[in-house]
């Protein structure tokens, strides 16, 4: 797994303003009541603040996370829906922020449990 090194950049390493997701994807648990996130993101010279949140058809917030300065160029966390009975279609969005910046890119995913 690559990460960021202060002390030997990854060669290309993007500017925080040109950091982008080169992946983003979901794996449901069998429970369906939790989901695998896959992030994968272009080499960067200072660490992003990231953000998952994920919403229930109705647009409500179900599951969220937030990862500060994150050192991965690829990760992998769980989200747990919050609410029992929640009915999809769902929707993830992740976003790569800066403070400095703001936010450099959004991605967004839909998906279904399947029953």
């Amino acid at each position: 797994m690559h990460r960021f090194n202060p002390l030997h950049p990854t060669e290309g390493a993007k500017e925080p303003a040109d950091v982008r997701f080169l992946d983003l994807h979901i794996e449901p648990w069998e429970d369906n009541r939790r989901i695998r996130v896959h992030m994968r993101l272009t080499p960067f010279q200072k660490p992003p603040n990231l953000e998952a949140v994920l919403f229930d058809s109705e647009g409500d917030e179900v599951a969220s996370v937030t990862i500060i300065e994150n050192i991965d160029f690829d990760l992998v966390f769980t989200l747990h829906i919050r609410r029992a009975n929640t009915v999809g279609p769902f929707q993830l969005t992740g976003k790569i922020l800066y403070e400095e910046v703001g936010t450099v890119d959004e991605k967004s995913v839909k998906f279904k449990f399947s029953l």
